[in-house]
């Protein structure tokens, strides 16, 4: 959490990158996902994904102790050390994460992944408004001195240190024992693409990545240059967006288990593709459409990634081919994704000097990127009609089971609440 989102982007910000160094910025995690082929080669060589896990992601976190040491020092960061450092921590990470990714669909039961994953997660959001607060703080109060660097240094340095502990822990990690298949890297990456089912998952995400994606990285941005909102309010839009999917976590956790992935990738997909239009109307004096979208974000994007994962998880049961439907899908995504933020950056920068004025609303050219991705979401909906998933719930279904499940939870409790008045009286 504090070598990503608002504080990477301020980091960014500081150095003097515009948007089109931004975009690039947003595009280096997605391009190297590509890396993660490669832990399945050397989880083989360190006879384990445990192994390759902890190291890969020990040293790849550990990356930002430089940075913290360099801003502490007030010592000269170049854009081109800059970026090399951040391109290594992306490229480990990436390994890390795509044997992680095995290793837990070999601990975890098929049947429990929902609620499984839903409950890490809820962890994980807890966590990170905690931190988000904190750190929003520790950055308002070194920009009010003038001395933003040194809040970055500390940042930066302490979350450092978190890795370290983290690698510990996750050395305790039970891991079940496998035979590791000899990798061969031209059957794991075409034999997923001879599925046509994950050929059009892939043609769906790839989309949505692809023109979707293209406003990403300047959600920040705009909160922090033209909203001019502070480090500890974007905190507090993490902590709304965190509290709406800390209640909403494990419910599409169980709506996966009981209707599957699909429908619930579907109803959530579907109803946050106008969510980028609602900072259309936000001002730096009225900021409600921000705190309306935190709201519906922490909903509809937990139902996204939780599903998404899921449907992915789904695609196989052969545990010899899993790594290599994961490292596939990340790897032809993540191209898509990193065009999407060099062309969102090169868009924004080419906009850059556009104010229009339509019914009293001035719209610039970061406005111009939130509608087009709602345009492009609302439109590559029947691309993801066309997934399909065993035993999948038809979303219209499941909609219509989830909302009178729902009615009938009102109304008990309303039962109950008035049941209690009278007994009162």
């Amino acid at each position: 959490n504090l070598t990503a989102g608002m504080f990477l982007t301020s980091f960014a910000l500081y150095l003097g990158l515009n948007n089109i160094g931004i975009g690039f910025l947003s595009a280096i995690p997605a391009f190297f996902t590509a890396s993660a082929f490669f832990s399945i080669y050397l989880s083989n060589l360190l006879g384990g994904r445990r192994r390759l896990c902890v190291l890969t992601s020990s040293i790849g976190r550990g990356i930002f102790l430089i940075f913290g040491i360099m801003l502490l020092f007030k010592a000269r960061i170049s854009n081109e050390l800059f970026f090399l450092l951040i391109i290594m921590h992306n490229i480990l990470m990436n390994l890390a994460g795509n044997a992680w990714l095995t290793w837990m669909s070999a601990l975890v039961p098929g049947e429990r992944r929902g609620r499984y994953f839903a409950i890490r997660n809820t962890v994980l959001n807890i966590v990170g408004m905690i931190v988000n607060v904190v750190g929003g703080k520790v950055l308002d109060v070194f920009k009010a001195a003038g001395d933003i660097a040194r809040g970055l240094g500390m940042l930066f340095t302490g979350a450092s240190v978190s890795a370290v502990i983290a690698a510990g822990l996750l050395t305790q990690q039970h891991e079940p024992k496998e035979n590791l298949p000899t990798p061969d890297f031209r059957s794991l990456f075409t034999t997923p693409l001879h599925d046509r089912n994950f050929r059009r998952l892939l043609l769906f995400v790839s989309f949505w990545y692809l023109l979707g994606g293209m406003a990403g990285p300047f959600f920040l941005v705009h909160m922090l240059t033209n909203l001019k909102m502070s480090y500890s309010t974007i905190a507090i839009y993490s902590i709304v967006a965190g509290c709406s999917s800390f209640l909403f976590q494990i419910i599409w956790g169980k709506a996966i288990d009981r209707f599957k992935a699909k429908p619930v990738l579907m109803i959530n997909y579907t109803l946050s593709a106008c969510l980028p239009l609602f900072w259309l109307f936000a001002t730096p004096d009225f900021l409600l459409p921000i705190w309306l979208d935190s709201f519906l974000t922490g909903i509809f994007w937990t139902g996204i990634n939780l599903s998404l994962f899921n449907i992915v998880l789904s695609l196989t049961e052969d545990k010899d081919l899993k790594e290599g439907y994961f490292a596939t899908f990340a790897s032809i995504t993540g191209i898509f994704a990193f065009v999407a933020s060099l062309m969102g950056g090169l868009f924004a920068q080419l906009l850059a000097g556009i104010h229009l004025k339509i019914f009293g609303l001035t719209f610039i050219n970061y406005h111009f990127l939130f509608t087009f991705t709602a345009l492009v979401r609302l439109s590559s909906g029947f691309l993801l009609a066309r997934v399909e998933e065993k035993k999948a719930t038809p979303a219209i279904k499941a909609l219509q089971l989830m909302g009178d499940y729902t009615l009938r939870r009102l109304e008990l409790y309303r039962g109950l609440v008035l049941n209690t008045v009278r007994f009162k009286k």
